[in-house]
């Protein structure tokens, strides 16, 4: 069970560094593909996280103080 627009979304952005890897050796590549996907989560899991608290955040300020 993949996630196909996930996959498509960062192949995308990995094409942006297709010339830089395209000149690599093979450990190089492997080196520079895990530590630039590993950096990509982390910037994915920022946002989200920064989302969910926008989300709840908007949900304050539109209690009416029914509770």
């Amino acid at each position: 069970a993949f996630n196909t627009q996930a996959c498509e979304q960062l192949n995308s952005w990995l094409g942006g560094f297709e010339s830089i890897m395209k000149r690599m050796t093979p450990s190089n590549f492997n080196w520079f593909i895990h530590s630039i996907i590993f950096y990509h989560t982390q910037q994915v899991i920022k946002w989200q996280n920064s989302q969910k608290f926008s989300i709840i955040s908007e949900d304050f300020e539109h209690d009416d103080g029914l509770l």
